[in-house]
């Protein structure tokens, strides 16, 4: 793994100027067996108090619920383990990475086929606003976010799953990058 640190501008519903720190060439697979591990390892009980934790007793959800959010395998109801060893073993049907291709010069930097943008992945270490969005979009949870959905964020909050912290960001200028491969 290496240490990065770069400037961009974020993409999504706050535009804001940030200073990011993250480790790239990270062990993905590795990750994602820790994490499977852990899952493997919580308890249906556990992870019923987990989510009542989280989502607040408030939230009414049935034992089904909580079984597809761990182990479901239908469109809309896929669980956590499935989708964590469909990607480990190389066949989630919902990976993004067919949508990239290596760049030329910088083998961390993947572009984005369908508009040649820039984009760097990694675990991130920290993250600086340096200018904050002025004019944010609106942001509200979507009224539509399903119940398995909200199960499977609330799992992955209380475990701190480790592949949680990968993340992509868009990358506004390539120069700073000059001098490493």
């Amino acid at each position: 793994m290496e240490l990065i640190e770069f400037v961009t501008t974020k993409t999504g519903y706050r535009k804001d100027k940030v200073k990011v720190q993250m480790l790239i060439k990270a062990p993905y697979k590795e990750l994602l067996a820790r994490d499977l591990n852990r899952l493997y390892k919580l308890s249906f009980s556990d992870a019923k108090n987990m989510c009542l934790k989280y989502c607040g007793r408030d939230l009414s959800f049935s034992d089904t619920d909580l079984n597809d959010a761990m182990y479901g395998k239908t469109y809309g109801r896929k669980g956590l383990v499935v989708g964590m060893e469909q990607s480990l073993n190389g066949s989630n049907p919902d990976s993004t990475e067919s949508l990239y291709t290596k760049h030329p010069q910088y083998n961390f930097i993947k572009v984005k086929t369908s508009n040649n943008e820039n984009y760097i992945t990694g675990l991130l270490v920290s993250e600086l606003v340096l200018v904050r969005d002025q004019n944010p979009q609106p942001y509200s949870e979507s009224v539509d976010t399903s119940i398995v959905s909200k199960l499977k964020n609330a799992i992955r909050k209380g475990l701190d799953l480790e592949t949680e912290k990968y993340r992509t960001y868009r990358i506004d200028n390539l120069t700073q990058f000059e001098g490493r491969c």
